[in-house]
């Protein structure tokens, strides 16, 4: 009985402290800044890139829409509908213009060909140290529709503005200043016309990303990787995941978590390379891309697609380029992958609040269609040790392990700037400096400092562990001395006889049949010590305790009464 109380009182012990150590560590709470710290190297800005040869036409206007202009104005100041100033007369011409321009235009057989590239940004996540990476599948991936109009946009939008200086130019020496409502719609219409007329051949795609850091006065393009497209699934509404893989190894990586344990209010966080904190012509991009941007907030709900999966609805604040990035749990944990946010039907803008992911044990079955298994790489281990290090006060440490990341794997911002950070900690605390053995002997090393616990532990887990420590050895030599206190105590009625029951054979299933016991043999023990007795004995021979003297069929060991005759006890088997 003792031995079963000792082992749940263990048992307990063991689940309470395992819940403590760092076994556990990853289960546990982060700080914000260790969270943005540790993660921040495995967060990339991913960039497609579509390349094509772009044909489109030549245009030119029929010369009767001249006379047509002028005809419509004069009937239009005929009829009172406007007045007959010339700031009138101009501004009803270039109305007439916008809206007919359309209809006046021909091809003149002449076409430009050039090669194009338009691209989108997004955000990724390492979750292997070979370079196998997260993102959504809208990322990498854009319809023919859509993908024209991009090409239209960024290759033929600079020829209609041309078009529209040259005949604001042309008013403008007319004596008539356009406004710049007219002159957007002039842009436009040329725009238009000239996106009708456009071809798109030899399309090609290219993947990178951008990972660690970009040199003062370098090309942002020259530290872009190579991404080769391993697996995707569609966009909203399907599954928008796609995998990808750049060539190395020991890349820094982020750790996975498990989404199903997810409530409404559990508090998250989204990574990621939005364009308006990005790419801004406000900011400098060369250092905006070299660091993600947090945003916190919480998860709102768990949506159902119509696909009959389920979506994260969270208000962490997310904008376009936040895509594919990750949303990471307390514990610095990937649950969710940043996808979409809703928009307002009538204005077209983003609504706050009701922003979207994909949860990861998505992205998990797509890399278990490919036998990918998520796993820390070296980079990210030895870093999180550097961390915890320099956190706990041990700056020389920190520094000897921050210089190594640096050496292996340079370029990183965040570790730079932490190397940085130790370097001058570790200046500001020089380790003690010994002569030789004999002042090592004098003065042993004193334990480095460790100001928020053990082994990365804080403070407060510390005191627990070693309130338990405590208490366990506290219980158990209780039970032990109680257990000796029961065994040794003198009996003032005799004990019944216990057989010795074998134990269990080591090996042997549970209720395998057994050996049946042994039946002793001999003269009744003695009721103090279980010393065997002799004969008519008064006192026993072992411990000198009194024999009791039993009546005719009594039995000395357990007191029952047998019938005269009997030569063993029928309760117990002594022998009488």
């Amino acid at each position: 009985m003792m031995k079963k109380r000792i082992a749940a009182t263990l048992l307990i012990f063991a689940m309470l402290l395992a819940a403590l150590l760092p076994g556990s560590a990853l289960a546990a709470v982060m700080d914000t800044r260790t969270l943005a710290t540790v993660n921040k190297p495995g967060v990339v800005l991913v960039q497609t890139v579509w390349t094509a040869d772009v044909t489109w036409y030549e245009f030119a206007f029929d010369s009767s829409m001249e006379d047509d202009l002028i005809d419509e104005v004069a009937r239009m100041i005929e009829d009172e509908e406007i007045g007959s100033s010339d700031q009138e007369i101009y501004q009803a011409m270039i109305a007439l213009m916008i809206q007919n321009m359309y209809y006046y235009a021909f091809s003149t057989g002449n076409a430009q060909t050039e090669q194009m590239s338009t691209a989108a940004v997004g955000t990724g996540f390492i979750v292997t140290p070979d370079g196998y990476l997260v993102t959504n599948a809208h990322v990498v991936k854009t319809d023919e529709e859509e993908l024209n109009l991009q090409f239209a946009m960024s290759s033929l939008e600079q020829y209609a503005e041309e078009a529209a200086d040259l005949f604001e130019e042309e008013m403008r020496r007319s004596g008539y200043q356009m406004s710049q409502t007219e002159w957007d719609g002039i842009a436009t219409e040329y725009y238009y016309l000239l996106a009708q007329s456009m071809e798109v051949e030899n399309l090609q795609t290219s993947y990178q990303c951008f990972i660690g850091n970009v040199a003062p006065g370098s090309d942002v393009s020259a530290k872009g990787k190579g991404l080769d497209l391993r697996k995707i699934g569609e966009p909203i509404p399907g599954k928008d995941i796609a995998i990808l893989k750049m060539d190395g190894d020991n890349f820094p990586t982020v750790t996975l978590g498990d989404d199903a344990k997810l409530k409404t209010g559990d508090r998250v966080y989204a990574m990621g390379y939005p364009a308006v904190a990005t790419l801004s012509d406000t900011l400098n991009v060369a250092q905006a891309i070299q660091e993600p941007t947090l945003t916190q907030g919480i998860i709102s709900a768990r949506k159902e697609m119509a696909g009959g999966w389920s979506i994260l609805q969270t208000d962490a604040a997310i904008h376009g380029g936040n895509s594919g990035g990750p949303l990471f749990n307390e514990a610095g944990e990937v649950i969710g992958i940043n996808t979409f946010g809703m928009l307002d039907e009538s204005s077209g803008a983003q609504v706050a609040g009701m922003n979207f992911a994909v949860p990861i044990s998505i992205a998990k079955q797509f890399l278990h269609e490919m036998n990918v298994t998520p796993a820390e790489s070296g980079f990210t281990a030895k870093f999180r040790e550097a961390l915890a290090a320099y956190n706990g006060g041990d700056y020389h440490a920190a520094l000897e392990l921050l210089r190594g990341i640096n050496e292996t794997n340079p370029g990183f911002p965040v570790v730079q700037e932490l190397l940085a950070e130790a370097r001058e900690a570790a200046d500001a605390n020089p380790q003690p400096v010994t002569v030789g053995p004999a002042a090592e002997a004098a003065a042993p090393e004193a334990p480095a400092k460790k100001e928020n616990g053990f082994l990365g532990l804080p403070l407060i887990a510390v005191i627990l562990i070693g309130v338990l420590l405590l208490a366990l050895a506290a219980a158990i030599l209780l039970l032990m001395s109680k257990g000796k206190k029961k065994a040794k105590a003198p009996q003032t009625e005799p004990l019944p006889y216990q057989y010795p029951f074998p134990t269990q054979p080591f090996g042997q299933p549970l209720g395998a049949a057994s050996s049946p016991p042994a039946i002793p043999q001999g003269n009744a023990p003695c009721a103090n010590c279980g010393a065997s007795l002799q004969a008519n004995a008064k006192f026993c021979n072992e411990c000198g305790a009194q024999v009791m003297q039993c009546e005719s069929g009594q039995c000395p060991a357990c007191g029952r009464k047998n019938e005269d005759g009997t030569k063993f006890c029928i309760e117990c088997g002594a022998k009488l």
